[in-house]
């Protein structure tokens, strides 16, 4: 009988998972942290850079994993990049895990490494790894940060809920 971590549970070693590549962690980084304009922008000057062999890598992952692109040709840069980038913001890994190995890290090279993507690694140094919030705050609020981290969806109710007092005469005297 053995009690709480006993010898046999040490000779059990856990499976080490691979340390992934630093390029397409700075990437990932990227998707999950930049402003998505300028990502689009990356996504552009990358993907024209690229072979053409490697465009319609990704296009293919495009079309398979996001259902998405279904009459691009990978000649049309910026719809595509449009694409990489919201699909990956909508569903974070969908784009990155169907993605063919050899296409996932020229991508990932090309972009961290093109102009539209200088000063978007500021705090890359002290990610953990994690997916971290999007910095992509839409427009639903005009593309303003909402003072004091505030959840939209409350905000949004809470106006609703006033307005409907006001206009049933709860509110001031109208």
């Amino acid at each position: 009988m053995q009690i709480f971590g006993g010898q046999g549970e040490r000779d059990q070693a856990e499976p080490v998972a691979p340390a992934e590549d630093p390029v397409e962690r700075q990437y990932r980084y990227l998707l999950r942290t930049a402003p998505a304009d300028a990502l689009e922008a990356a996504h552009v000057e990358a993907l024209a850079a690229l072979p053409d062999e490697v465009r319609a890598a990704v296009l293919t992952t495009v079309q398979e994993a996001l259902v998405a692109g279904q009459r691009l040709r990978p000649s049309d840069i910026r719809p595509l990049a449009r694409l990489v980038t919201a699909g990956e913001r909508r569903a974070p890994g969908a784009f990155l895990s169907a993605c063919p190995p050899r296409a996932r890290h020229e991508l990932a090279d090309a972009v961290v490494s093109s102009e539209a993507a200088f000063g978007l690694l500021g705090g890359y140094a002290a990610w953990d790894g994690s997916d971290p919030e999007s910095a992509d705050v839409g427009v639903a609020n005009g593309g303003n940060h909402l003072a004091g981290g505030a959840d939209p969806a409350a905000l949004g109710k809470y106006l609703a809920q006033s307005h409907g007092q006001a206009a049933s005469g709860g509110g001031a005297g109208f």
